[in-house]
């Protein structure tokens, strides 16, 4: 999984110095390449995860290449391969259409009457895959629901409080700014003279990371493509104007970030995990949790971990109870919670429950504790979480 993230981000880094030296030049793809492959590729976005973000940065990457392509020959074919692409992207992260966005807001702006036929060519393309998708699903319902809904109800910037998504955002703006920065710090001397088409990009992928609610630190990988097109733009920039002013801020920012970086390659697995995955404690005893499950149950035999590590399945090699393996799901999925309940109620009960989060915080009824007390018997504690077995 490592290796795969690695192979798609440099894929990524490569489509974005094509896309950038089609619409900036050379000496702004070489740029853009190397902020995309270092700054882009900083542990405090998570970039080394094998994420939705980064999988769908691929295909936008690759429609915004084959949009620029076509505003270059005409050929409409191109605009095809663009929206195709795009509809593949939304398949894979539903936040994934930034390019084909951005293409179409290009083209209406630039042509207005005229640049509506290609737009409807460049969604309805679009719309191929997620139509694709919907016909093959085993039910068009529970696919609406998965893609859609669930975001719309659960987690998404329209959901919860106001006061809520503001905390979250706050706390995820340091970790954005340690990778970020040296992007961000770049694209300034370049942005009057960058192409209208990087701005719309940049301006459309930050509304993607802003819908998604919840500011987790792999959202931001979304804008590392078009902040690496800006910044490229911004490093032709200083290199013609030989800005003696620009080169030292942008040296700076770039010792930051390394300042920032650079310990983490020498610090142990538990001081890494501290500080990129601040907000996922569990990652600190999942280790010692994975080899009590593997060493005290059988291939074949289910666990739940409650309420949510998915990781530990996964590691584990135990297929779950309960078929919803986040926290976020069983909070927010209607019924969840009571299947939940009738997996541990269940004559066919769970090998092992693992406790990495207290009953009560999603459950305040109580009912999900007073299951745990009367029909299973805590059996150890590893790495203060508790995990419990059947009683009979």
């Amino acid at each position: 999984m490592r290796a795969l993230a690695a192979v798609v981000a440099a894929g990524v880094a490569a489509l974005t110095m094509a896309v950038t030296a089609r619409v900036a030049g050379r000496i702004a793809a070489v740029g853009a390449g190397l902020l995309v492959a270092t700054a882009g590729a900083s542990p405090f976005i998570e970039s080394f995860t094998l994420s939705g973000e980064l999988l769908a940065s691929l295909l936008a990457c690759a429609s915004m290449l084959a949009f620029v392509t076509y505003l270059r020959n005409g050929r409409r074919e191109w605009l095809v391969v663009a929206g195709l692409l795009t509809g593949c992207a939304v398949m894979l992260k539903q936040s994934g259409f930034d390019a084909g966005a951005a293409a179409a807001v290009y083209l209406l702006l630039t042509r207005r009457r005229a640049g509506l036929a290609p737009v409807a060519v460049l969604v309805g393309s679009a719309l191929v895959p997620v139509a694709i998708g919907a016909v093959a699903a085993t039910s068009l319902s529970d696919w609406w629901y998965a893609l859609v809904t669930y975001r719309g109800q659960a987690d998404s910037i329209v959901t919860g409080s106001v006061s809520a998504r503001l905390d979250m955002a706050r706390d995820s703006l340091p970790a954005a700014l340690k990778a970020l920065g040296p992007m961000l710090v770049l694209a300034l001397p370049g942005l009057r003279r960058s192409p209208l088409l990087g701005r719309i990009w940049v301006a459309v992928a930050a509304l993607c990371v802003i819908g998604g609610g919840n500011f987790h630190a792999h959202y931001y990988q979304q804008l590392v493509p078009p902040l690496g097109l800006m910044a490229g733009v911004g490093v032709a920039a200083i290199w013609e104007a030989r800005s003696r002013a620009w080169a030292a801020a942008a040296g700076a920012a770039a010792a930051v970030a390394l300042a920032f970086t650079a310990p983490l390659w020498f610090d142990s697995p538990a001081a890494q995990a501290r500080a990129v995955f601040p907000n996922d404690p569990h990652l600190l005893s999942d280790g010692a949790v994975v080899r009590y499950v593997r060493s005290h149950t059988e291939p074949g035999q289910r666990i739940f971990v409650l309420w949510a590590a998915a990781n530990v399945y996964y590691l584990a090699d135990r297929d779950p109870a309960v078929r919803y393996m986040w926290y976020r799901n069983i909070q927010a999925i209607p019924g969840a919670l009571d299947e939940a309940r009738a997996a541990l109620r269940s004559s066919d009960p769970p090998a092992l429950v693992v406790v990495e989060n207290l009953p009560a915080g999603i459950d305040r009824s109580g009912e999900t504790g007073r299951i745990l007390q009367d029909r299973y018997r805590r059996v150890a504690v590893v790495s203060g979480v508790p995990i419990y077995a059947p009683r009979h």
